[in-house]
């Protein structure tokens, strides 16, 4: 008898956890295109704090702190202002970490966080290029480590590459193989769940064709 109570308060409990499991994923799924449907510079901060709000509801889950620093990375890309813009990719990077602290060794995450940094660049190149471009190759290196089909590590990896062949003025065939890599990965991606990153494709696709002109030009020296 004994027994058999222990086993109908476990599936109590075992029902309670799916439902509360749904719940969740279905919040998620609630909010997440409001990322990509924003219409103004003024809809990120709350679409971030929503997310922020739901992580600190759901204390094991690392999606919605994602979401979050994802959500102010696209806030960051409408600003032209550099110390508004650095600031929100700091908001980004603090999001971010509570997204690491729950799930450690995660190449979603540690691809963001290369991305997010290298957009740093872009803000100070003179001061940062040099003390921010290993740590973001290290980045970015362990996350394909971790995830080798990781579409959008992968994409980070050519747009850095890319970035630096430019601006040393060498050949940029490694940096456009590996867009074109992630171009098809995208195509052939099957996300872990339906809340799961899916996102990049639009900017795979930019960077491919700036990929055929800095061949074009290329070949026309030889």
């Amino acid at each position: 008898m004994k027994s058999l109570n222990i086993l109908i308060i476990l599936a109590v409990f075992a029902t309670m956890a799916h439902a509360q499991n749904k719940k969740y994923v279905q919040t998620m799924e609630n909010n997440i295109p409001s990322i990509y449907q924003a219409e103004t510079l003024e809809d990120f901060d709350p679409i971030a704090n929503k997310f922020d709000r739901i992580g600190q509801a759901e204390a094991t889950q690392w999606e919605p702190y994602y979401y979050a620093s994802l959500s102010y990375v696209f806030k960051a890309f409408r600003i032209e202002d550099l110390p508004t813009k650095d600031a929100a990719l700091d908001q980004a990077l603090t999001a971010l970490a509570k997204a690491a602290a729950v799930s450690e060794n995660n190449s979603e995450v540690i691809a963001l966080q290369g991305f997010i940094n290298m957009i740093k660049i872009g803000v100070d190149p003179g001061t940062r290029g040099q003390s921010l471009s290993p740590k973001i190759m290290a980045d970015f290196g362990k996350a394909l480590q971790l995830d080798p089909n990781n579409p959008r590590a992968n994409l980070f990896m050519g747009q850095m590459l890319f970035g630096t062949a430019q601006f040393f003025g060498t050949g940029v065939d490694d940096a456009c193989a590996l867009v074109d890599k992630s171009i098809a990965l995208f195509d052939s991606e099957k996300p872990e769940s339906s809340i799961a990153p899916a996102w990049g494709k639009p900017s795979a696709l930019q960077y491919k064709e700036q990929c055929k002109t800095a061949l074009t030009k290329t070949a026309s020296k030889e």
